[in-house]
Formats: structure tokens, C-alpha cells, sequence
């Protein structure tokens, strides 16, 4: 079974990193949509690279990871991570507009 997704010491909780689009993500929400082996994968690869560079701070080791994941997802699937290429992925197609309340009569 693969755990929640952890960079650092403790769970991921409202990471941003920025997307091949240009906006910026929140890595925890984004994660719901990955795909759990190859996440696994380079959350593995980041504590191999962290070895190496052990003062990143939690922006970078999340940034990387997301990086990592994009290349692997690219490779794997053939198409990009929906979350890193379509800006606003998140967001409803339409606004969503406020409905009034009926008269109470």
C-alpha cells in the first residue's frame, strides 16, 4: 500500500508549486488526480536526490517532486499531467453564479 504523499518531516498540507502553465497549483489537491505508483516513484527519487542537497527547503523538495512526476507521467502515458499544462483545471468551466433565496410568502 503507498502511503499519503510526505515530503519532509511531516504531510503535505497546501504545497504550491508552479505548473508548465505558468499557474500555481496546489500540490495536495493535484495529487488526488496522480497516478499512486509512479508518485511513489519520485517521492523515492527525491529522498535519493535529497541526500545529496539536504537543506532544500519544503518549496523546493515539492517543486522537484512535482517536476519528477510530470516527466514520469509524460513517459509513461504519453500526454501530459492534466493539473501541470491546462491553467485553472480546478476551476468550473462556467462561474458559478449566486441563486436567490425564494420569497418566503
Amino acid at each position: 500500500m503507498i502511503a499519503w504523499p510526505q515530503i519532509g518531516n511531516g504531510p503535505m498540507f497546501h504545497t504550491y508549486v508552479r505548473a508548465r502553465s505558468g499557474t500555481v497549483v496546489d500540490f495536495d489537491r493535484a495529487s488526488f488526480l496522480m497516478d499512486r505508483d509512479l508518485l511513489q516513484v519520485s517521492l523515492d527519487a527525491l529522498r535519493d536526490e535529497q541526500k545529496s542537497k539536504p537543506r532544500w527547503t519544503t518549496d523546493d523538495r515539492a517543486q522537484w517532486a512535482w517536476d519528477d512526476y510530470c516527466a514520469r507521467h509524460l513517459a509513461h502515458y504519453g500526454e501530459p499531467f492534466s493539473p501541470n499544462v491546462i491553467p485553472g483545471w480546478d476551476q468550473p468551466a462556467t462561474p458559478i453564479e449566486r441563486t436567490r433565496p425564494p420569497d418566503s410568502t
